[in-house]
């Protein structure tokens, strides 16, 4: 009995010292959704740990109130206080847990609408936000003593006060101090107003194929327009009114209908003042190549077809303009091609080309073609394409047709962040086309297509709202088209000024192919793409 005991004492102290070299399980937790008081957007960015925040102008910043947030992983815990307001005015870092430990940050910006100005004002104000200067210029015979604020607004819609009062705000000699307060913090102003004997001056002509932007700066308040011809025309033809975009003296037209590779004259008015006269001439109207995908042939490999042919007696059809994932789907065998011409469906020519989404092996891949080139597989993980082709002009809407049939998705392997998609919802195509500025040597790519997607690095995939994206359009559906459809995208334009450097079109059978996910049922048809200007 004594030996039982002695033997279960020493097993008790023995299993008491049993180290535990077991790893803890690692799983990333991630936030799917925070409700921000006075917020207009909420943006996730898992990669990066980011939840962005942008507020109403009206919202104290330093007193926001986060309602709830809501983890992707039921187990997340985190110290943060959703039951008191928070300081936002600067980055807040939140710690989630699962098993270790994560920094995220909450990065917030508000951005305030300001403006400024007075009668007889010569051109747009020029407001220095960060130094908190603001300038005006006026006519010449103006009183700099005896000035007439016709708005202003430096702070928060309704909430704002202004010391001294926008009827005491006359003398601008020396410039005027003006307290802007809000939510009971104060900030100083400077506000200046200065001469100038120029009445009338145009600024900018900016000339696409279609259309020349053009602006000026001008007297507010008087007749301000612009007058255009055909060079060797003798007629003006009017820009006014509601053609025109005003910003105190500063105004703007797009001046349209007008024809490629063609000289045009152009001034702006302001009263009976007008400025010099201007020439200009529009761009070329040019098409891609093969952009109803008639030349095909096996160029590359016999397991599928490439869209271009070296023997073609169209030069411009001679080298690639348009890839697939056919070279990484087909590894695996030819009848994984993914991306092929169709003879018996089509809308324009011979042939259209049918993108068709499958699950390959190990993963799913979506139908696609895209300007630009396959680069490289990467295992069983993915692939790494590069987007993009030289091109300098600017179209303003990509058509086509095209004929999409869908399923369910029946593969899912996660969604964008803010992307409700899950398995089982309908399948969708896109159809998207970009301009803009890339340089390769910053997104990974080569000179000729110079954005690299790497479908195993999310932070790659394609950004339409980065910096160097000029214009963006895109078409997106969840249903079948019961047949072919025509489709416009127009590309809407965050400058007028920039040229871009290189186009990217891409097609998609299903449009979260980056994310291995989609419906093996889906596919896409498209021909007779078009760029219009």
């Amino acid at each position: 009995m004594k030996r039982l005991i002695l033997y279960t004492v020493l097993f008790v102290i023995s299993f008491g010292c049993i180290k535990n070299d077991l790893p803890l399980p690692v799983v990333t937790p991630r936030i799917v959704s925070m409700e921000v008081e006075g917020a207009t957007s909420v943006e996730i960015n898992s990669e990066q740990r980011i939840v962005y925040v942008t507020l109403d102008e009206v919202t104290d910043i330093t007193k926001v109130n986060i309602h709830s947030i809501s983890f992707e992983d039921d187990r997340t815990t985190t110290s943060f206080d959703t039951t008191v307001a928070h300081n936002l005015s600067q980055p807040v870092t939140l710690t989630l847990s699962i098993y270790q430990d994560y920094e995220w940050r909450i990065v917030t910006t508000q951005p305030i609408e300001r403006y400024f100005t007075v009668a007889d004002q010569v051109g747009s104000t020029e407001m220095d936000e960060i130094n908190r200067r603001v300038l005006v210029y006026v006519k010449s015979n103006v009183d700099k003593r005896n000035v007439s604020v016709t708005s202003i607004k430096l702070g928060p819609k309704d909430i704002t006060t202004y010391s001294p009062s926008v009827d005491k705000m006359k003398n601008f000699v020396n410039g005027l101090d003006v307290v802007v307060t809000s939510h009971g913090r104060s900030e100083t102003w400077k506000l200046f107003v200065e001469n100038t004997t120029t009445v009338v001056e145009m600024k900018s002509v900016n000339a696409w194929t279609g259309i020349a932007w053009v602006s000026a700066m001008g007297v507010a308040g008087l007749d301000n327009g612009f007058k255009y011809r055909k060079a060797g025309d003798a007629e003006w033809i009017d820009v006014s009114g509601s053609d025109i975009t005003t910003d105190g003296g500063a105004f703007s037209a797009g001046i349209d209908g007008l024809r490629p590779q063609t000289t045009y004259e152009c001034y702006a008015y302001s009263g009976n003042d007008k400025t010099e006269i201007y020439t200009f001439t529009t761009e070329e109207a040019l098409q891609m190549p093969n952009s109803s995908f008639e030349t095909i042939s096996n160029a590359e490999s016999d397991k599928y077809f490439s869209f271009y042919d070296p023997n073609s007696p169209i030069a411009a059809n001679q080298t690639k303009w348009w890839c697939s994932g056919n070279k990484g789907s087909t590894t695996v065998g030819s009848s994984y091609s993914i991306t092929n011409p169709d003879r018996e469906d089509k809308k324009d020519g011979n042939y259209s080309v049918r993108l068709e989404s499958q699950y390959v092996i190990v993963k799913f891949a979506a139908g696609n073609i895209f300007t630009g080139e396959f680069d490289r597989v990467i295992g069983t993980s993915g692939g790494v394409v590069n987007f993009g082709r030289p091109f300098t002009l600017r179209p303003r809407k990509l058509s086509l047709w095209l004929k999409y049939e869908n399923g369910p998705i029946d593969k899912f392997n996660g969604a964008p962040d803010n992307d409700p998609t899950k398995a089982g919802d309908m399948d969708r195509c896109q159809v998207f086309v970009a301009l803009g500025d890339w340089d390769y040597r910053d997104y990974g790519g080569v000179p000729d297509s110079p954005v690299q997607i790497n479908t195993t690095d999310k932070k790659t995939f394609f950004n339409p709202n980065s910096n160097n994206v000029i214009g963006y359009g895109s078409y997106v559906s969840n249903a079948s088209t019961n047949g072919w459809i025509k489709v416009e995208i127009p590309i809407d334009y965050k400058f007028v000024n920039r040229k871009p450097t290189h186009i990217i079109v891409s097609c998609a059978a299903s449009m979260l192919g980056d994310y291995f996910t989609g419906s093996t049922d889906s596919k896409l048809w498209v021909d007779g793409m078009q760029l219009e200007y």
